[in-house]
């Protein structure tokens, strides 16, 4: 009797033993599935492309041209010349030229005239005295000037200037050509006959 109670306590005993045994991998096999790894990851954002650049479109515009060709055309023939390099080229002659001077003739004019005190009286100015006075002398404070101008009076009394003797200011000698030339006087007189007479003329210009 006493072996029997030994026996089954025994078996009770491998029996509990083999319970644990698979309910402790049981456990471990479900524990295992079960678990969760979590892992913190660095992400870094990349910036956006740059746009692309603008393509330039070129524009070609294409002619229509219609030729209409009758006929073969002009043939161009080549000809076939043979240059010899030795060639020599004589020297050409030099003209002989002959310079001639060239002789400017002056007119001779005729100067010979009466003098005042020469004359039956002294002519007389029949047109005024208008000459345009300058600015810039005015500015200068130049209000009034003396000229004596050699001048020559024909028989009709048209006067000519040979010479402006005395001028302090030489820009009032175009204004003295000019008024000369449309200037007259009364026909100068040598014993009731006209003549012509030379004489210095005094004019006295005021601005």
């Amino acid at each position: 009797m006493r072996k029997q109670f030994s026996a089954s306590l025994l078996s009770a005993a491998v029996l509990s033993a083999s319970l644990g045994v698979l309910w402790l991998g049981h456990y471990l096999s479900s524990g295992n599935s079960q678990t969760l790894v979590v892992r913190k990851l660095d992400a870094a954002m990349t910036p956006p492309p740059p746009p692309p650049p603008p393509q330039s479109q070129q524009v070609t515009q294409q002619a229509d041209v219609n030729m209409q060709v009758e006929g073969s055309g002009v043939q161009v023939q080549m000809a076939n010349l043979e240059i010899d390099p030795n060639i020599e080229i004589a020297k050409p002659d030099m003209p002989d030229v002959q310079v001639q001077q060239t002789q400017w003739e002056v007119p001779e004019v005729d100067w010979d005239a009466y003098g005042l005190g020469d004359l039956d009286g002294k002519p007389s100015l029949l047109t005024p005295v208008k000459i345009h006075f300058p600015k810039k002398l005015r500015h200068r404070g130049v209000t009034k000037v003396i000229v004596k101008l050699d001048v020559m009076i024909d028989e009709q009394g048209d006067v000519t200037l040979i010479d402006i003797v005395e001028n302090p200011y030489h820009e009032l000698n175009r204004e003295i050509q000019r008024f000369v030339k449309g200037s007259k006087f009364t026909a100068p007189h040598k014993a009731s006959k006209a003549v012509r007479a030379r004489f210095i003329w005094p004019v006295e210009i005021e601005a």
